[in-house]
């Protein structure tokens, strides 16, 4: 089930040609499930996972798609800074594609209820001091709990036996 987005400003059509320019920018390689890949994530309103990634891409026009080489795909855009991905306790990998306007390390928002994820990129997170010779590639912080429309919805009836 969609939800709307956190923030809808974040989210815009991206073609081809946008997409196709940011991998050319890191001086990598541009293949055609790359640009479809990166161009998913950058339109999504959401981190997605694998699976939801895969069924929009297979919905669009690129058809059929090996979930090996999506998978790749994905750890590629991570690996090379044009992605990022979410951990929660669904133990679901989430991948976002990261924008100028959330470049830096943000928390993210997980609704136990139906499962989406939501970037929070307004909220500052601190950096916390390391020890000596430590060093910080990556933070990540996933905020669990009920979204706006979740919350609005009645609590579901369990049947006891």
């Amino acid at each position: 089930m969609a939800h709307l987005s956190l923030h809808p400003t974040l989210t815009a059509e991206v073609s081809d040609a946008e997409a196709a320019q940011r991998l050319r920018a890191i001086g990598q390689r541009i293949t055609r499930l790359r640009v479809a890949v990166f161009k998913t994530l950058l339109a999504a309103e959401q981190p997605l996972s694998h699976p939801e990634v895969q069924q929009r891409l297979e919905a669009s026009e690129t058809g059929a798609i090996d979930r090996v080489s999506l998978y790749r795909n994905l750890e590629w855009l991570v690996q090379n800074g044009l992605a990022h991905r979410v951990t929660t306790d669904d133990r679901i990998w989430r991948f976002s594609a990261r924008r100028e306007e959330t470049a830096t390390q943000h928390p993210h928002f997980h609704c136990v209820s139906c499962g989406q994820v939501f970037c929070l990129p307004e909220s500052s997170v601190p950096v916390p001091r390391l020890p000596v010779d430590y060093s910080m590639t990556e933070m990540e912080l996933v905020v669990n709990g009920v979204c706006a429309r979740c919350g609005k919805e009645p609590p579901q009836k369990t049947s006891r036996h």
